[in-house]
């Protein structure tokens, strides 16, 4: 049963290492459901989206808007979602704004779901889309006390489930639910996106744009688009490949993606990262960031509440110059561990002083904790925008 259920999630649903369909007859009435975390703090709700019961660690997102690449950020595979903004829902949902292909947060909670749509890019409603893709949903939760007890006593792992079930036996499924590793995480957030194929003997195509691998973690998609953007063609690949296999394909340069999971996890990647700097300019993003540091003797550490959300302020060490961001991170760089190294921190988080770049100049690498956004005018963001010129000045 477990085995069959794990191999429904891959393809078809979030991934989460207990994930049980909930059965009830239909009365009319909304389920009534309950959050336990695993310091026994319970929160009452009622069933929206799929219905399952679902365990994964919980953390606050603080974005007012957004919901929908929340859900399908490849950063939240596995995750228990908890929206601070009281009202979700109200502007649908689409084709064009998901950040990958398939539904990757177990769990979306909210204070209030919002009952119609009014968007003129609304394709549907949101909890239609996570009925089709099995995310489940919790309404009516006070998100505002479930937020505050995050905060002050730490992001932690936590079941959803009918609230019928008794809180010790929801706390024993916390108790006993899989902790899943990095590669765990990301073949389940990528799937066959990138997993299916190995590097294409193809390689690039000869037509003047320049050529970037990406080692494929769980990129988002706007990180491809803002590359092909800035006149890159980006060819995709498995973050199990060597080295060896990426250098025989002739990049000019090379993105680390964001995604799932420790880093401390991958001690092979950060191996075959260390190999590839020096060679080419290299760029990482949140866990290609986390990577980069430990490629390069770094150590990473936790934060009790990480950043989750849009309006992180960071500021460029260098310039001074400061930037409001969107992050998704919980695990930080340890800015102490970079003594002695190639790397220094390029920009810090103004809220709490936390690691959020690091630059190797010497050796062209870079790498940003925040995920670039576009510029006003459609151009790449600064970090993708300066890791684009050092592949046109090697030229």
């Amino acid at each position: 049963m477990q085995g069959s259920l794990r191999h429904a999630t891959i393809s078809e649903t979030p991934y989460c290492p207990f994930f049980a369909p909930v059965f009830h007859l239909k009365t009319g009435r909304l389920m009534k459901m309950m959050l336990v975390l695993e310091d026994g703090s319970s929160f009452a709700g009622e069933s929206f989206g799929a219905e399952a019961e679902v365990c994964g660690w919980v953390h606050n997102d603080y974005g007012v808007v957004g919901y929908q690449e929340t859900l399908t950020d490849p950063d939240n595979r596995g995750m228990l979602v908890n929206m601070t903004y009281p009202l979700i829902g109200n502007c649908g949902v689409n084709a064009g704004d998901g950040e990958s292909g398939r539904a990757q947060a177990s769990a979306l909670l909210v204070r209030e779901r919002s009952r119609t749509v009014s968007n003129w890019r609304a394709e549907g409603s949101l909890e239609d889309w996570m009925k089709e893709r099995g995310v489940v949903g919790m309404d009516g939760v006070d998100t505002r006390t479930l937020a505050l007890r995050l905060r002050n006593r730490g992001e932690m792992r936590g079941v959803v489930a009918p609230a019928a079930l008794p809180v010790p036996q929801l706390l024993e499924k916390i108790r006993t639910c899989p902790v899943p590793t990095a590669a765990e995480l990301i073949r389940d957030a990528v799937g066959g996106d990138t997993m299916r194929h190995h590097v294409p003997a193809s390689g690039f195509a000869d037509d003047g744009r320049r050529r970037v691998v990406v080692w494929d973690l769980g990129v988002r998609r706007s990180c491809i688009a803002q590359l092909e953007a800035g006149g890159c063609q980006t060819v995709r690949v498995p973050f199990t490949v060597s080295w060896e296999e990426i250098g025989a394909l002739e990049p000019e340069g090379l993105l680390v993606s964001n995604g799932p999971g420790d880093p401390r996890d991958l001690a092979e990647t950060a191996a075959q990262i260390r190999k590839a700097l020096g060679k080419l300019p290299v760029i990482g993003v949140a866990l290609g960031c986390q990577l980069l540091a430990l490629a390069g003797g770094g150590r990473i550490g936790a934060l009790k509440t990480g950043h989750h959300g849009v309006n992180y302020p960071v500021r460029e060490t260098a310039t001074g110059r400061d930037a409001i961001t969107t992050q998704n991170h919980r695990l930080v760089i340890d800015a102490g561990s970079l003594a002695g190294t190639d790397f220094r921190v390029s920009h810090a988080n103004l809220n709490d002083g936390s690691v959020e770049g690091i630059a190797a100049e010497g050796l062209e690498a870079a790498g940003v904790q925040f995920i670039p956004g576009f510029t006003d005018d459609g151009a790449p963001g600064a970090p993708f925008a300066e890791f684009i010129r050092r592949m046109e000045r090697r030229r």
